[in-house]
């Protein structure tokens, strides 16, 4: 499934960046973990993007239409995604994730939509 491939590189370079220049942009305490360093951006990348691509998969199995139908249900769990990130930012988010500040869960929501775009581009590039 060459989209596959194409939505996981695509996400996961796209998402470094992002990574790249909020660092570079912003003051995101350094024991933020999600931020910590490439390996959970590559992660968190990848498993999106396996997830997004499996969604589209079953859709398809039952769907006549699934791209359309993908685009909506995309967009949702892109929205119900922001609300862990969210979380974050309250107090025992905080305690849980050090260094947890808005520049760093910006960053995180903005990574969400990266991923959710990519995936989104590469089933409808490739159907």
């Amino acid at each position: 499934m060459k989209s596959g491939a194409t939505a996981l590189v695509l996400s996961v370079v796209a998402n470094l960046l992002v990574r790249a220049g909020a660092l570079a942009l912003f003051d995101i305490p350094p024991e933020f973990p999600p931020l910590q360093g490439a390996g959970p951006v590559v992660f968190f990348s990848v498993i999106g993007a396996l997830a997004g691509l499996g969604v589209f998969a079953g859709i398809g199995g039952v769907s006549s239409r699934p791209v359309p139908v993908f685009r909506v249900v995309a967009g949702v769990v892109l929205v119900v995604s922001f609300i862990p990130d969210l979380w974050l930012l309250t107090e025992s988010g905080a305690a849980n994730f050090p260094g947890a500040t808005g520049a760093g869960v910006g960053t995180l929501m903005l990574m969400h939509v990266v991923s959710a775009a990519a995936v989104v581009w590469a089933v409808e590039r490739q159907s």
